[in-house]
């Protein structure tokens, strides 16, 4: 495996990037809510008086060209199969529908998981915004509880929203993940094999999935974008809703077009973010497209004065970093913080070109690849190993099988040796990294030719046109669709604008004020003119420059309902409520910098800090330190150690309930957030 095996996925990065220490906390506060439950825990109920957005009466959908499929799709609402931990209303169900849909007699099924949404307005139209997701295969419901907050919570300002996982993918059933190629490529991690070893290898896994798959009764041929997008129409009238607005992002683009192609009634609006139309060449363009961010990355440093004075030629530094690491690959012990444990990962030239081209995809992971670089040279493996961390947490959420399907059924099947071949000329330098990946490269045949996807027609491999109104944006970053991608599907669409924003890079509708405002403007008024106002001020990287002090700490009071108890106290000004009661800071990719503060009910003190002790996998204590006297109260305070970070607790028993704060650190903070942040938080927590 390398990070080019690995499809990020912007909404999904935010797993570990940036929140990596509130990974663990989360897990740990999952693991006290929703353990001893005999089922998944049910959303909690939907309670305004405006009415909800499902109806429970089974449809029918119309096919392309008004002729009616003769089966009837069914929504039925229950219980969600996630766990998520929010402060919104919402609710679950399953969309049912055939799998092969010309054959819908044949007794297979396909039950799409699907998650509604209430916007905190309540006055929202009854228009929502339905998520369509990338990869393709990735799942929107899986990484939710790490996701939610940042990426999805903002949209319910205006708006209902719909989530679901695709059909394969996720808590759909069936699912076409792929256990077995995906246990392979975590036992070779720290294996150094040639590329026609490892290329065998993964194939003989990619077999063993496809022949359970097959024995299953599952018919691979039917999980493509034609039939995605059919479900998708299909939920839109399951649901009762005369009208959605699209949001699709990566893949979820060009489920987005195959939609406006093949379903346009009742579709209000689209957004088209990160475009991947059936017209352009995933495969035979990735090389040229990873050059033209790489180019942008040299370039954005060489405009930021304390960039270009401190990391100098960029470029020149990556590329003999490549081949010194390929030449002499380093192992390294990179921490899961998701079911806890470590790695250990063989770090060759490809995996740091890989992580480089990962980067490429956030605006958080953008400014710090010079320092990457620079730290790298002096063997210094720390960010790398952060961002490893990433990108090995995202691989649990793509379902392998699906990807599979799509690619063979609707990419490949357009796309011959020889287009990849010449896709390589001139790319010398990047060319070993793409002829070693399993997704981006010829590989990619290969896996094809086993993996009974079928083959598209001449329409999958043709631009989309359409007068529904669209938003089409691009940032100048991203390293796999490019700004020039979005330009060309909006040219075919009449009703189109085309947006490209500085400093972001894959994804950009979640990254930041500016696309958010321009995305909530346009599907208030799909057909106004857009205000790119808030582009022009928009600056561009600020590149992190290794030494630089953090930002400066300033306290503001917080209240807060933490299972079903009223906590207040004070939390830093700036930082994100990843959760009730948790807060990180967020100052790069890889700031692990975080506070929480909770209470656990029926739990005492010491039974408290072993669970977090376990769930961060301490290597060093927790050690009972002192005690902080306070209001409610005497404080047992803990010190501890965990992947190099440290962690920092106060417990105070309360009777019937425990409440604790806790803050992790960089070594080098840590001092200072114990005065500054610690023990002003146990001076100023209440509870009730």
């Amino acid at each position: 495996m390398s990070p080019f095996d690995v499809e990020p996925d912007p909404n999904r990065a935010a797993i570990i990037a940036g929140v990596l220490t509130a990974v663990a906390v989360l897990a740990a506060l999952a693991f006290y809510i929703f353990t001893n439950q005999p089922e998944p825990v049910a959303a909690p109920p939907i309670t305004t008086a405006r009415p909800p957005i499902t109806t429970l009466a089974p449809t029918t959908t119309a096919a392309p060209g008004g002729v009616l499929p003769g089966y009837t799709a069914e929504f039925d609402s229950a219980r969600c199969e996630f766990a998520l931990v929010a402060d919104v209303d919402f609710e679950c169900g399953w969309l049912t529908v055939p799998e092969d849909r010309q054959n819908p007699d044949n007794g297979r099924e396909v039950r799409i998981h699907v998650a509604l949404f209430e916007s905190a307005n309540p006055e929202a139209p009854d228009d929502p915004i339905l998520f369509l997701d990338g990869g393709p295969g990735g799942s929107t419901l899986g990484p939710l509880q790490f996701t939610f907050s940042q990426a999805w919570q903002p949209l319910l300002d205006d708006r209902d929203l719909i989530l679901f996982d695709q059909r394969g993918v996720g808590f759909s059933t069936p699912s076409l993940d792929c256990p077995e190629e995906r246990e392979w490529a975590f036992s070779v991690l720290d294996v150094a094999m040639t590329p026609e070893e490892e290329r065998s290898s993964e194939l003989r896994a990619i077999e063993e999935c496809r022949d359970r798959l097959t024995a299953q009764g599952v018919d691979l041929a039917q999980y493509n974008s034609r039939e995605n997008a059919a479900d998708v129409a299909d939920l839109r009238m399951a649901l009762g809703l005369d009208e959605v607005n699209l949001l699709g992002i990566s893949y979820g683009t060009r489920l987005a077009e195959t939609v406006m192609r093949d379903h346009p009634e009742g579709i209000r609006s689209v957004v088209l973010d990160s475009t991947y139309s059936p017209d352009v060449d995933l495969i035979s363009e990735g090389p040229a497209n990873f050059d033209r961010a790489l180019n942008q990355l040299w370039e954005g440093c060489r405009l930021d004065a304390d960039c270009a004075d401190h990391y100098g030629d960029l470029e020149e530094r990556l590329f003999r970093l490549v081949d010194k690491f390929e030449a002499d690959p380093t192992r390294a012990s990179v921490p899961d913080f998701l079911a806890g444990g470590s790695w250990d990962v063989l770090f060759d030239g490809e995996w740091v070109l890989g992580t480089v081209f990962q980067g490429l995809y956030s605006d958080q992971v953008i400014p710090l690849l010079p320092q990457l670089i620079e730290e790298l040279e002096s063997g210094e493996t720390s960010t790398l190993t952060l961002l490893t961390s990433n990108t090995l947490a995202n691989a649990n959420y793509l379902a392998l099988g699906m990807h599979l399907s799509v690619q063979c059924h609707e990419e490949v099947a357009f796309t011959t040796p020889g287009d990849i071949a010449a896709g390589l000329i001139g790319f010398d330098h990047i060319a070993d990294s793409f002829d070693g990946s399993s997704n981006l490269g010829d590989f990619m045949i290969a896996a094809c030719d086993v993996w009974p996807a079928g083959s598209a027609g001449a329409v999958e491999n043709e631009p989309v046109t359409s007068d529904i109104p669209t938003l089409v944006l691009a940032g100048e970053y991203d390293p796999i669709t490019p700004p020039a991608w979005g330009a060309s599907a909006a040219a075919y669409l009449s009703s189109a604008s085309f947006v490209e924003f500085p400093g972001l890079g894959h994804g950009t509708s979640i990254s930041g004020d500016c696309p958010l405002s321009l995305v909530f403007a346009f599907y208030n008024d799909p057909t106004a003119a857009v205000d790119t106002g808030c582009v022009a001020d928009m600056a561009g990287i600020d590149f992190k420059i290794a030494g630089e002090p953090p930002p400066p700490l300033a306290l503001i009071p917080f209240t807060a309902d933490v299972l079903g108890t009223t906590v207040s106290g004070v939390a830093p000004e700036g930082w994100t409520e990843l959760t009730a009661g948790t807060y990180i800071r967020g100052a790069s990719a890889v700031d692990q910098t975080a506070i929480l503060q909770q209470v656990f009910p029926f739990v005492g003190p010491d039974e408290l800090v072993n669970l977090f002790a376990d769930q961060f996998n301490m290597s060093q204590g927790p050690d009972r330190t002192s005690t902080r006297e306070s209001p409610l109260g005497t404080w047992q305070l803990y010190r501890g150690e965990a992947e190099g970070f440290s962690i920092d607790m106060a417990a105070l028993d309360l009777g019937p309930e425990t409440s604790v704060i806790l803050v992790i650190s960089d070594a080098s903070e840590r001092d200072r957030l114990l005065g500054e942040l610690l023990l002003p938080a146990i001076d100023a927590f209440r509870t009730g």
